[in-house]
């Protein structure tokens, strides 16, 4: 079975200086397989936010589950 880890670490949007040295360095020993990825902003503004809305999805999974349950 293979492992497989993600690592994240931030970065300029616009240099990828780190990840080709990343490359250089792991792959003369066939280390890893470094790829860029994107991770999307956090679209929730507030802390206070996300609880209400965490509270209104316990509240809709349950309204849910009675109605398929009937």
């Amino acid at each position: 079975m293979s492992e497989f880890w993600l690592i994240s670490a931030p970065g300029d949007k616009e240099n990828l200086q780190a990840l080709e040295r990343m490359n250089n360095v792991t792959s003369k020993s066939n280390l890893s397989h470094n790829t860029k990825f994107a991770i999307p902003d956090f679209k929730v503004g507030t802390l206070d936010s996300l609880v209400g809305l965490s509270d209104e999805l316990g509240k809709l999974d349950t309204f849910a589950e009675s109605l398929i349950k009937r």
